[in-house]
């Protein structure tokens, strides 16, 4: 379990990890659309026409980059953080709040931790946390 001031510590780390996982999230998105266009518009054909080479060396290009997102959700797992949301950038932590187990949850515009949940993390869901509670 994380306290506040452990999340805290880890934020230089973790932005940095977050804006290559938002970035990385965007660009697979869409190539991975752009992919599946070019594989309707240009079937698989018999021969080994110039737009299957093109669709192959494209689709593996995207297998390495999906390699990569998930070597940064590891490299996230390993200093203790969970992504929730690629798009947003949502990070969840572990901790005790009042003694209970909670996931502390932060995202790229916070400057530092500021919020917990005890369920499913959403914006709804995202309770703040009092100064009381944050440890400096």
């Amino acid at each position: 379990m994380l306290t506040t001031t452990d999340v805290n510590a880890r934020l230089p780390l973790v932005r940095s990890i977050v804006k290559d996982i938002v970035e990385l999230h965007r660009d697979l998105q869409w190539r991975s659309d752009r992919l599946q266009s070019l594989r309707e518009r240009y079937p698989a054909a018999e021969d080994d026409s110039i737009y299957e080479q093109e669709v192959d060396h494209y689709a593996k290009e995207l297998a390495a980059d999906q390699q990569r997102f998930e070597e940064l959700q590891l490299e996230l797992k390993q200093i203790g953080g969970t992504l929730t949301d690629p798009v947003h950038g949502t990070i969840d932590f572990p901790g005790l709040l009042d003694g209970r187990r909670v996931m502390f949850c932060w995202q790229p515009e916070e400057p530092e931790l500021c919020c917990w949940h005890s369920g499913p993390c959403s914006q709804n869901a995202r309770q703040p946390l009092l100064p009381a509670a944050i440890s400096h």
